[in-house]
C-alpha cells in the first residue's frame, strides 16, 4: 500500500484495537450468547486463541517478505494478474464490511435513540465522516484513533464497573452452555470476528516494521479476547441467559441499569458517545483500506478523486439488507463466521505457495 506517513506503536495499537473491540457495542454479544448460551465468554476465548494461531502464520509470511505489504506479497508469489485479483477481492470485502457495519450501526441507533430519524440520513452522515477521514489519509485516521482510544476504553471500563451491583455470577452456569463440542466449533468459526487483524499486514509499510506488527497484533488480539469475554460474562451475569440473547446491544442495556442514587444514573449517554467514536474510526479505516486496495489493483496513485464514488457505492450496498433480521441472519454470518475463508485462508495459502515455490526468504529480506 502507498506509504502514508509514519506512526508508532500507540497509534497503531489504538487503531487496530478499536476496530477489533468495536463489535462489543453491537449485536455480537447477543449472537454469541444465543449460539453458545452460558459458555459465550468461553467461546470468545477460543476464538481469540484461534486468531492468535492464524496471526502466527501471517507473521511468518510477513517475515519471509520483509519490507513488503500483503498486496505486494500476493503479486510476488502468485504473479501480477492473480495478485491484483486477490487485492481487488479484498477491496470488495472491505467495502462490503464497511457497508454492513454502517447498516448495523444505523439499525441499533434507530432502535434505541433515534427512532424517527431517516435511515439514509444516518448512513450518509457516518459515511461522510469516513470519507473525510479517508481524505486526510491513514496517518490522520491513526492519530484520531489514538485520541479517541482514551474515552472509548475508559467509558467501557466505567460501564462494566458501575454495573457491578446487578451481577449474579451464578447465571453463568452451566459453564459449557450447550456443550463443550459446540462451544469449540462455534468459537473456531467466530474467529472471523477478529479478521480486522489482517489490516496490520496491509498497512505494515506505514508502521515500524515487523516488530510493531508483532507487538500490536498479539496485544490487540489478546485485549479483544479478554474484553469480549468479560463483556459477555457481565451481560449474562446481569440479565441471565434468556434475556441476554434478546438485547440488540447488551452493553447499551447494561449501561441503562446502572443506578447509584439519583446523582449517578442514565449514563447510557456515555455509551452513545464512545459507541459513535468507535464506529467512526472503524468505518473510516475499513473504507480507506477498501479504497486503497482498489487503487493498488488499477495502479491509481491518488485515491482522493474516487472518494465520492466509493461513498455512493458503499451507501448503496448498505441499503441491500431490508431489515435487521436480514443483517443478523445473512450478512453477519458471512462476515463473522465465514470470512475466515478470505482473511485467514488466502494469506496462509500464499505462505504455503511461497514455501513450495521457494520465493521470499533471505534473498528478499530487507529492513522494514
Amino acid at each position: 500500500m502507498t506509504r502514508e506517513g509514519n506512526f508508532g506503536f500507540l497509534e497503531t495499537f489504538s487503531l487496530i484495537a478499536i476496530a477489533l473491540i468495536n463489535k462489543v457495542f453491537y449485536t455480537s454479544p447477543m449472537i454469541i450468547i444465543s449460539e453458545l448460551g452460558t459458555s459465550a465468554w468461553l467461546g470468545t476465548l477460543i476464538s481469540c486463541l484461534t486468531s492468535l494461531s492464524f496471526f502466527g502464520l501471517l507473521y511468518i509470511l510477513m517475515k519471509r517478505f520483509q519490507g513488503q505489504d500483503l498486496f505486494q506479497i500476493f503479486e510476488k508469489v502468485t504473479g501480477k494478474l492473480v495478485g491484483r485479483g486477490l487485492t481487488l477481492l479484498f477491496s470488495f470485502y472491505f467495502l462490503y464490511y464497511t457497508a454492513i457495519n454502517v447498516r448495523e450501526f444505523t439499525a441499533i441507533l434507530k432502535a434505541y435513540s433515534l427512532p424517527f430519524t431517516p435511515i439514509s440520513l444516518i448512513v450518509l452522515s457516518l459515511l461522510a465522516i469516513a470519507a473525510a477521514m479517508a481524505y486526510v489519509g491513514l496517518e490522520g485516521i491513526a492519530r484520531v484513533a489514538y485520541v479517541f482510544a482514551f474515552p472509548i476504553f475508559g467509558g467501557l471500563v466505567l460501564i462494566l464497573v458501575l454495573a457491578y451491583p446487578v451481577y449474579d455470577w451464578d447465571y453463568l452456569r452451566p459453564i459449557f452452555g450447550y456443550g463443550l463440542e459446540n462451544t469449540i466449533i462455534k468459537g473456531f468459526l467466530r474467529s472471523s470476528a477478529y479478521g480486522e487483524i489482517i489490516i496490520l499486514a496491509i498497512i505494515i509499510n506505514s508502521i515500524h516494521g515487523l516488530k510493531t506488527f508483532r507487538q500490536v497484533g498479539v496485544n490487540a488480539l489478546l485485549l479483544k479476547g479478554v474484553v469480549m469475554s468479560l463483556c459477555c460474562a457481565c451481560i449474562l451475569a446481569a440479565f441471565q441467559y434468556p434475556s441476554s440473547s434478546e438485547h440488540l446491544s447488551g452493553m447499551f442495556q447494561l449501561s441503562r441499569v446502572i443506578y447509584h442514587s439519583r446523582f449517578l444514573q442514565r449514563i447510557e449517554a456515555i455509551f452513545l458517545f464512545i459507541w459513535v467514536f468507535a464506529s467512526a474510526v472503524t468505518v473510516a479505516l475499513s473504507f480507506y483500506v477498501s479504497l486503497q486496495a482498489y487503487c493498488r489493483t488499477f495502479l491509481i496513485e491518488n485515491h482522493r478523486p474516487l472518494l465520492l464514488s466509493f461513498l455512493l457505492l458503499t451507501s448503496t450496498v448498505a441499503f441491500i439488507p431490508r431489515n435487521l433480521s436480514q443483517i443478523l441472519e445473512i450478512h453477519f454470518i458471512a462476515i463473522r463466521e465465514y470470512s475466515l475463508l478470505l482473511v485467514y485462508a488466502v494469506p496462509i495459502l500464499v505462505l504455503f505457495l511461497a514455501l513450495i515455490l521457494k520465493r521470499g526468504g533471505k534473498s528478499n529480506a530487507k529492513s522494514p
